[in-house]
C-alpha cells in the first residue's frame, strides 16, 4: 500500500466527510451512515472507520468507488501521479540557467502546495479577484458546481467565470443576490469580514449552508475568499431548527 496514495485519499475524504456533515463525524456515526449503503457487502467496523479517518489506511477498489460516488471525491486527485518536478533540480555550478530553473521548480512547488492547500479545505471554497472572477476553486466547489441542477455546465461556476454575476443574476434567489451585496462590501473595505447562514434547498432534500467571505492581502496583492460550509446536519442536532441568511 502506497503511503503517498493513502495520504492523498484522506485528503480528499475529510474534505469530503464535512462536505457531507458540516463537521467530521465520529467513527461510530460514519461507520453507520456507510454501512446503510454499503449492502449488500460485508459492514465495516468503527475501528475501519477510525483508520480511514485518520489517515492509517485506504478502502478496498469497491469501498473506495462508494465513498467517491457518496462524498463527491476527487478522484482524479486521490490517483494523480507523482510528476518529475517532485524532483528538484540538481544544481552544481549555479550558473543564471540553473538558478532559474531551481526557483521555477520552487515555485511550482508552491503552487502545488497552495493548491493541496484549499482542496484540503473542508468548506466549498473559491478564490475571487477584485471584479468578482473566480481565480481559483477547490475539489469541494468543484463537485458542486458540476452537479448544481440550475447550471447546465459546472464549469459556469468555475475558474474564469465572474460569480458575483452569476449571484446577481439569480433573481429566484434572495440569498444569492444577500452574498454577491457582502461581496461587493467586502472589495470595497478590505477590512471587513462578513459570515451567515442560509437554506439551500433541492427537490431532493432540505439543505442549509454558512458563507463566510473574507479578504487576503499577500504583497500588495488582494484577493477574495468564499467559503460555503453544509450545517445542515448541525442545524438538525439542535432540534432541526431552521435559520435565514441576515441582511
Amino acid at each position: 500500500m502506497s503511503q503517498y496514495l493513502v495520504d492523498r485519499f484522506n485528503l480528499v475524504f475529510k474534505a469530503g466527510l464535512i462536505n457531507r456533515f458540516g463537521r467530521t463525524p465520529s467513527a461510530e456515526k460514519f461507520t453507520i451512515e456507510f454501512n446503510f449503503r454499503n449492502a449488500p457487502l460485508p459492514p465495516i467496523n468503527r475501528e475501519t472507520a477510525r483508520q480511514w479517518i485518520i489517515g492509517q489506511s485506504l478502502p478496498s477498489p469497491v469501498r473506495l468507488r462508494l465513498l467517491i460516488n457518496w462524498l463527491e471525491l476527487d478522484a482524479s486527485f486521490i490517483f494523480a501521479r507523482r510528476t518529475p518536478d517532485d524532483t528538484p533540480p540538481i544544481v552544481n555550478d549555479k550558473t543564471a540557467e540553473d538558478i532559474r530553473h531551481l526557483e521555477s521548480y520552487l515555485l511550482q512547488k508552491q503552487e502545488r502546495l497552495g493548491q493541496a492547500a484549499i482542496n484540503f479545505a473542508s468548506p466549498l471554497t473559491c478564490i475571487l479577484n477584485k471584479e468578482g472572477v473566480i481565480i481559483l476553486v477547490n475539489s469541494a466547489w468543484r463537485a458542486a458546481a458540476q452537479s448544481y441542477p440550475k447550471l447546465k455546465h459546472g464549469e459556469l461556476a468555475c475558474e474564469g467565470i465572474n460569480y458575483l454575476a452569476v449571484c446577481e443574476k439569480a433573481k429566484e434567489s434572495d440569498s444569492a443576490v444577500k452574498i454577491a451585496r457582502f461581496i461587493r462590501d467586502v472589495v470595497q473595505d478590505n477590512t471587513k469580514s462578513f459570515g451567515a447562514k442560509y437554506p439551500c434547498h433541492s427537490q431532493q432534500e432540505k439543505r442549509w449552508f454558512e458563507v463566510k467571505i473574507s479578504a487576503f492581502e499577500f504583497r500588495g496583492e488582494i484577493c477574495y475568499i468564499v467559503a460555503h460550509t453544509p450545517i445542515t446536519e448541525m442545524l438538525f442536532d439542535l432540534d432541526n431548527k431552521s435559520v435565514r441568511l441576515s441582511s
